[in-house]
């Protein structure tokens, strides 16, 4: 009866501690380099005075940097264009045009200190004619729409039976690498737990969940909001459908509201709910299991198109007789 107890008592704590890796295996944004921004606009504004007559030449101003984690497909920025909002052209006399390219703008280098590339737009405007005695407020944005990424990468230990026993054992902990989230206006979460797995376990499964959040106060471009996602596993474990998400679509989604010139992401894309969060979830099986304690790393690839604003305002006073 002892040997029969002691066997019981063996399997609770391995149930115990299997329940325990997979709760923990939940990452964020402060598990790796964090969250946080993509492009941003340090500035956009109308030297002074702000308040000028009709026919009027005003200069406007931007500056953008790019303060995340993203340097462009070839590592020569990440790609940008802003376009003049809220001002009729047909009013306003705009130089050179309302749509400026900024190019690409380079990311942050953490190694060597060095900040992120500051892009700058300039425009010249004239004020619309307005008659003698009128004064006009005239709010004037710019949207910034740039080509981003964003990538979290979860590592994973598969442990045999016999090696979770000897950990049991003998009070050994499974602690995993920090997980890395690069920093961009989207952020992933994955949980992929702390899979334990023996070889007698093949064809088990076991979930990946995967959730996308727009934190980067813009919005994301495209109509019902599209993000290409690529999702990469060790070798050692397949989709259970083949593929991951499963429910991704694949072909080209509708830009129109991005000016031309912006490179557009291609691949497998699902589609944000309200622009602000989407859940992803993958079921995998182990198809071949390592012979001993080894790790795997779960990446995720987001790729979109990206849009902040920012807002000035000039007053016009009419001088013009008709």
């Amino acid at each position: 009866m002892t040997g029969i107890f002691a066997k019981k008592v063996e399997f609770l704590l391995l149930l115990c501690v299997i329940a325990t890796l997979w709760i923990s295996g939940c990452i964020g944004p402060t598990d790796g380099m964090g969250g946080g921004p993509g492009l941003v606009v340090e500035k956009f504004e109308i030297p002074p005075p702000t308040t000028i007559d009709s026919g009027e030449q005003i200069g406007l101003h931007l500056e953008v940097r790019n303060q995340g984690g993203y340097n462009g497909e070839l590592g020569t920025g990440a790609p940008a264009i802003v376009e003049l909002m809220q001002i009729d052209p047909m009013e306003w006399a705009v130089t050179p045009s309302t749509v400026i390219d900024l190019r690409n703008i380079l990311a942050p280098i953490p190694e060597t200190g060095t900040q992120g590339e500051l892009a700058k737009a300039d425009w010249q405007l004239i004020a619309p004619l307005l008659e003698r005695g009128q004064t006009q407020n005239f709010r004037i944005d710019a949207r910034v729409y740039y080509a981003y990424e964003t990538k979290a990468r979860k590592p994973v230990q598969f442990v045999t039976s016999d090696e979770l026993r000897r950990m049991i054992q003998t009070g050994e902990s499974l602690v995993s690498d920090p997980a890395i989230l690069t920093a961009g206006p989207l952020t992933v979460m994955v949980d992929a737990g702390l899979l334990v797995k023996a070889k007698d376990w093949t064809n088990a499964r076991f979930p990946l969940q995967i959730r996308i959040s727009n934190a980067g106060g813009g919005r994301i471009a495209g109509k019902d909001y599209p993000v290409a996602i690529e999702v990469t596993y060790p070798q050692w474990v397949m989709p259970v459908e083949g593929y991951c998400p499963a429910q991704s679509l694949l072909g080209a989604p509708i830009y129109n509201d991005v000016p031309p010139g912006l490179p557009q992401p291609i691949g497998n894309f699902i589609y944000m709910w309200d622009g602000m969060s989407t859940d992803v979830t993958c079921e995998f099986e182990i198809i071949q299991p390592p012979a001993s304690k080894t790790k795997g790393n779960f990446e995720v690839i987001l790729k979109y198109i990206y849009s902040i604003d920012t807002t000035t305002q000039v007053t016009v006073r009419g001088i013009e007789q008709f």
